[in-house]
């Protein structure tokens, strides 16, 4: 028989073995997908894979660079490379607007390098100390359903969107989609706090529908589920795909209105990233005309780089544009966070 002693010895190594599992679980979670080569490199997408796996695969094919590519959040992304700040995975991160871009600058993650291809990018979406450059853009804009809504109908503001005509019809994606809080931060700058406060609680009050993804927008004003969305410009293009009975509108417009929102898509380099000259490479090769074209045309992304031809999209120079510093919106983050708490 076994003693009690040889049985607590038993029990001491199976907890033990126990324990290091536990902590090597622990370790891979910290690293979910580290890469398997220190040559690859690494790139951190907040963009879908749909829309920037082409890109990353034509990279691969004309310089023959392997690419690890992690695709997420945006949010969380940045999350995962403050946490990643001592031993730096990632060498290229994508984000899905620009404020996040300059946040992680400010905490000193992110390498200075300009490409030449952006010089005739428009200011306001680059950084003036070339901590990160805008690849496309996206613009907020209406979308509705066609057989909900007459065109005669369908709101040129906003600020239409809390008539009590559309109580319960209207949807938006929630602050986890970056955009829109970059959207909320610049009513904040345009309207103060006051005024953009009073006008999101009017449309919480008419039912405003937050849903937690801009997906979830395009396709439940197609199916008819809501009659109007607040969404990016290429989730217009996206529903037409689908066959799905959507219009769009660049909402305020003329001399009077504050214009629509472009938020670009941006790309930066990490600071202590393993492979800098392949990452420059690749900031070079993104903004190329090769790789904006399927940006433009297979993502119905805004052009940014001069010289690009906009395809289906309509390109900067056809609608008024609401006009941000990204550092601006950068420090109105935080607050406008506690402002909105609900989103």
């Amino acid at each position: 028989m076994i003693n009690l002693d040889e049985r607590m010895r038993g029990w001491r190594v199976a907890l033990g073995i126990i324990f290091q599992s536990l902590l090597m679980v622990a370790v891979l979670s910290l690293y979910p997908s580290a890469p398997a080569r220190a040559s690859e490199l690494v790139v951190y997408s907040g963009r879908k894979e749909s829309a920037i796996k082409p890109v990353v695969e034509l990279f691969e094919r004309k310089t023959g660079t392997t690419v690890a590519l992690k695709v997420g959040k945006t949010s969380g992304l940045a999350n995962e490379i403050l946490q990643e700040r001592q031993r730096p995975r990632a060498d290229i991160f994508i984000a899905t607007e620009a404020g996040i871009c300059d946040i992680l600058a400010r905490d000193g993650l992110l390498e200075s390098y300009v490409p030449p291809s952006a010089r005739e990018i428009q200011a306001e979406y680059k950084s003036a100390k070339g901590y990160w450059t805008g690849i496309s853009g996206r613009a907020r804009v209406i979308i509705y359903n066609k057989g909900l809504v007459r065109s005669e109908e369908v709101p040129n503001s906003v600020l239409d969107l809390a008539d009590p005509k559309w109580k319960g019809k209207v949807a938006i994606a929630a602050t986890r989609e970056r955009t829109t809080l970059s959207w909320l931060a610049a009513l904040v700058h345009v309207m103060g706090e006051a005024k953009a406060k009073a006008y999101i609680g009017r449309l919480v009050d008419n039912g405003l529908k937050i849903v937690p993804d801009n997906s979830d927008v395009w396709r439940g004003v197609g199916s008819g589920e809501f009659a109007l969305g607040l969404t990016n410009s290429p989730n217009y293009h996206l529903a037409l795909e689908a066959r799905l009975p959507v219009g769009v509108v660049y909402p305020d417009q003329g001399p009077t209105g504050m214009g629509a929102l472009v938020n670009p898509n941006a790309v930066a380099i990490m600071k202590g990233a393993k492979n800098l000259a392949q990452a420059r490479r690749f900031v070079d090769f993104i903004l190329s005309r090769e790789a904006q074209e399927l940006l433009v045309h297979r993502a119905f992304e805004i052009p940014l780089v001069p010289g690009t031809a906009p395809g289906q999209v309509q390109p900067l120079s056809e609608f008024k544009v609401l006009t941000i510093g990204q550092e601006r919106l950068a420090d109105l983050e935080d607050r406008t966070i506690s402002l909105f708490p609900g989103f």
